[in-house]
């Protein structure tokens, strides 16, 4: 695949829906700054401008995203129908609880997906703190130093480890509200649920996808694009599996399980 080095690559995790910046004209004066979108609508704005960074940035990006979501999703049913038993005999607890998990999958999928990608700089964004390139994912092409790509993976883990910590301890609350175990709700079992939370996906899913993103730079750039996506969702697969065997282990060590 051509390489564009010309493209300004940003990773956007937090700063997507920040509005743009008003500028100056040439000859001085001051451009009028547009009224600041509602927070509902500025968050949708940011999103959908980053989906658009990334698939300029990456044309395959839709179908890495589109295809963790959905593994991620039919995994999640599969382990359910092994634990549950056939769904016909699930009681509606039972299936808000499953909703509910493929809520909290797709949200952790998207984030993972979404905020690892590289993004094409369109130059709408807000100014920049420093002009020091950005990074996405430490094994993203470009002059990078091995410094940014460790501060890159420490900086991704530190994020996913909160969006982890709050994801498992809202999940973990519906599921005891809706099978009516709130007596199980104490401070000692959100304390593991945040924990649990936190190490799965700022270390766990943080080094997993880091090491998928890795491998897909590898794949779509030495084979044909027909062949690199199903090694790309060969690759999810595994991580997949991987990542529900290490879920169980870290359950364990904090006594979530």
């Amino acid at each position: 695949a051509p390489r564009r080095r010309g493209a300004a690559l940003t990773p956007r995790s937090t700063g997507d829906a920040a509005a743009a910046s008003p500028s100056s004209d040439e000859g001085g004066a001051s451009a009028s700054p547009s009224p600041p979108l509602p927070p509902p609508a500025g968050l949708i704005a940011g999103f959908v401008r980053g989906l658009r960074g990334r698939m300029a940035a990456d044309a395959n990006f839709p179908f890495k995203l589109g295809a963790e979501v959905t593994l991620d999703e039919f995994m999640t049913v599969l382990v359910n129908v092994g634990v549950r038993g056939n769904p016909t005999g699930w009681l509606l607890g039972d299936k808000l609880q499953v909703l509910c998990q493929m809520l909290t999958a797709a949200v952790n999928d998207i984030i993972l997906v979404y905020c690892l990608a590289p993004v094409k700089d369109d130059g709408v964004s807000s100014a920049k703190k420093s002009d020091a390139p950005e990074i996405a994912h430490i094994f993203q092409e470009g002059d990078f130093s091995l410094a940014q790509r460790i501060g890159c993976y420490l900086a991704k883990g530190r994020f996913y480890a909160l969006v982890g910590a709050v994801s498992c301890t809202f999940s973990m609350f519906l599921a005891l509200a809706l099978s009516g175990q709130m007596a199980k709700l104490t401070p000692e079992y959100l304390f593991r649920a945040l924990m649990t939370g936190a190490l799965h996906m700022g270390i766990s899913a943080n080094t997993r996808y880091q090491i998928v993103n890795g491998i897909e730079r590898v794949l779509f750039s030495i084979l044909p694009e027909n062949v690199a996506k199903l090694a790309s969702v060969a690759t999810r697969l595994s991580n997949n599996l991987l990542g529900a065997r290490l879920w169980i282990v870290m359950t364990t060590i904090t006594g979530l399980a």
